[in-house]
């Protein structure tokens, strides 16, 4: 079984380094470059089911991908990023200047600690634990399915399913945008095979 993420291409709010959750942000022209330049890296990949964030940066890369494949691409919110509430399109730096103990708390323990009116990592990762299941159940071991979907979802699987370490979220290289990682699952492990 094999389940290769994809991270959106860029927009103008990744570019300008804003936190950007459940902000519907479009892609930007290079984040369009990057998306036909994911597509014609997977162009040759036996893809059984491609599946993506519901956010449109999400929805604008995997259907770049999906063209190349003749698919259908299946939309869901459980791939959405964090949510970071107050947070969305704010920089690290403006953060700081308003939230300061907060944020503090947060980069500390990301995994119990919200942004205001926002997720934590807990919540995140419970909202994508419980569909990666589901989608493990219904597919084949042959089955390869493509994940469009956002930094932080896919940073939390890196750490959680391939380290065995969620609490190495921040420590993890997290992917650019239109990145690849290409896993695989060998009994009941998952390994990166290609990046």
């Amino acid at each position: 079984m094999r389940w290769i993420w994809v991270r959106h291409g860029e927009t103008e709010d990744n570019r300008s380094r804003r936190y950007l959750g459940h902000y519907n942000a479009p892609l930007n022209e290079q984040g369009r470059e990057q998306a036909f330049a994911a597509a014609e890296r997977l162009k040759n990949e036996p893809v059984t089911y491609i599946y993506t964030s519901d956010l449109l940066r999400c929805k604008e890369t995997a259907h770049i991908i999906a063209c190349s494949h003749k698919m259908t691409v299946v939309e869901t919110a459980a791939l959405r990023e964090l949510d970071f509430g107050q947070w969305d399109r704010k920089t690290y730096e403006e953060i700081m200047r308003t939230h300061k103990s907060l944020a503090e708390k947060w980069y500390n323990n990301p995994y119990d600690v919200s942004p205001p009116e926002g997720e934590s990592l807990y919540e995140l990762g419970d909202r994508i634990g419980r569909w990666l299941s589901d989608l493990e159940e219904h597919m084949l071991p042959t089955e390869t399915a493509v994940l469009v979907t956002h930094g932080g979802p896919i940073r939390w699987f890196l750490a959680g399913h391939l380290l065995g370490n969620p609490s190495a979220f921040w420590s993890v290289r997290g992917p650019g945008t239109g990145d690849i990682l290409i896993t695989e699952k060998y009994g009941q492990t998952w390994r990166s095979s290609s990046s």
